[in-house]
């Protein structure tokens, strides 16, 4: 079916949906973690191994489903990836122990980040470059719901039944998404290929996209300023359930809050994509991010005891302004290709990912007794991507 005939706000709605599931996979059940590791005998530090084993996941997964939307469409490796996520998801509910459950994690990630690769690669169908940033903005928006809602739902499945209802609540929505896209999406891909998916040629078309400087320079920056994200929801749970002592119900509105920066910012940006030039945008908000960052970071060692309605504060700005950012890095990165977007949608997705995983597995190795060690992980996050996005655009320039 061609692409012309698809309601493109209709489309919106339903990739957002499908990437809400990423945030409620990740975020439903961080209020759990002290009930799962009761459950299992360990401790929280040992459970945020499933975070980091889901973000794994999602890096290696993206690259092996690259090249199957780009050979077979988007519509059959989406269905296909969600009915493993289902599966996951019921191992995870069904666990016995951590080390299952670390697994059951990594598996659930392997299905479910084929909705990251072909969401992005159903935009750059559809969409013409310089309307892609804004439609990845109004995706983030609509997806930017699930955080909103997702910690106050976890504590409510925890509250009145188990932490292991929150993963049959995973399954049923993503056999729910998988209905929609089986009834409602048409297959958008305009170059599906009849080759046969050899490692030797995969791995070739991978390494040419890598090569591409743009693709690299701003899928760095825009990784970079995605791991924020990640090292704040390593970090939250520790620092408002552990060192405030706040309760699940509390926490889970300041969830929500810090949520809304982010939605906030890749809803300004969405708008301001009609009047500004993307790349300017995200230039000037990593330019921000990076300021509010080290004021931050300064203020929590001058006031050792910051009183917790203050580190919110930060965290809503910091959020905000990494909503800027990485809708239009990721749409700057992709703006090169197009009958191998699936392959340069994927290897991004990759990068990504694996950059915060590595956040993810770091802070949970050097948490301190403080709020230190997210916000000094989130100021040279902010620098970072401050100075790659300086180089990308001087790498297009020339």
């Amino acid at each position: 079916m061609q692409h012309t005939t698809i309601n493109k706000n209709f489309l919106i709605i339903l990739l957002g949906i499908l990437a809400a599931l990423g945030p409620f996979t990740i975020d439903m059940y961080l209020p759990g973690f002290q009930r799962i590791a009761e459950d299992f005998y360990t401790d929280e530090k040992h459970v945020a191994f499933t975070l980091t084993s889901y973000f794994v996941g999602i890096a290696v997964g993206q690259l092996i489903y690259g090249p199957i939307v780009d050979k077979y469409g988007r519509k059959k490796p989406l269905l296909f990836g969600l009915a493993i996520y289902i599966l996951a998801s019921l191992g995870c509910a069904f666990s016995v122990n951590i080390e299952m459950m670390i697994g059951m994690r990594l598996l659930q990630a392997l299905g479910g980040c084929v909705g990251m690769v072909a969401s992005n690669a159903i935009i750059s169908d559809v969409y013409a470059v310089d309307k892609r940033a804004k439609a990845f903005s109004y995706i983030m928006l609509v997806m930017g719901v699930a955080p909103l809602i997702a910690p106050t739902a976890g504590s409510l499945f925890i509250e009145k039944a188990d932490w292991n209802y929150i993963f049959f609540f995973l399954a049923v929505f993503a056999g729910l998404v998988s209905a929609m896209i089986y009834f409602l999406l048409p297959e958008t891909s305009l170059y599906m290929h009849s080759n046969k998916l050899r490692i030797r040629k995969i791995s070739k078309d991978y390494f040419e996209i890598f090569k591409n400087r743009s693709f690299l320079m701003y899928t760095l920056a825009g990784s970079i300023a995605m791991s924020i994200l990640f090292a704040y929801i390593s970090s939250a749970s520790f620092v408002f359930l552990t060192l405030y002592k706040l309760d699940k119900g509390t926490f889970s509105i300041l969830f929500a809050i810090n949520a809304s920066g982010l939605i906030s910012g890749s809803y300004l940006n969405g708008v301001l994509n009609k009047y500004v030039d993307y790349i300017k945008i995200a230039n000037l908000a990593a330019i921000i991010l990076s300021v509010i960052s080290i004021l931050i970071l300064i203020l929590i060692n001058v006031i050792p005891e910051m009183p917790y309605q203050w580190v919110v504060a930060g965290l809503f700005l910091i959020l905000f302004s990494t909503g800027f950012i990485n809708p239009n890095a990721t749409a700057a990165s992709l703006a090169p290709f197009t009958n191998n977007a699936g392959a340069a949608s994927a290897l991004g997705g990759s990068i990504r990912m694996g950059v915060g995983a590595v956040v993810a597995a770091t802070i949970g190795i050097f948490q301190g007794n403080s709020a230190n060690t997210m916000f000094i992980t989130m100021c040279g996050l902010a620098i970072s991507a401050t100075i790659f996005l300086h180089i990308a655009q001087k790498v297009v320039r020339k």
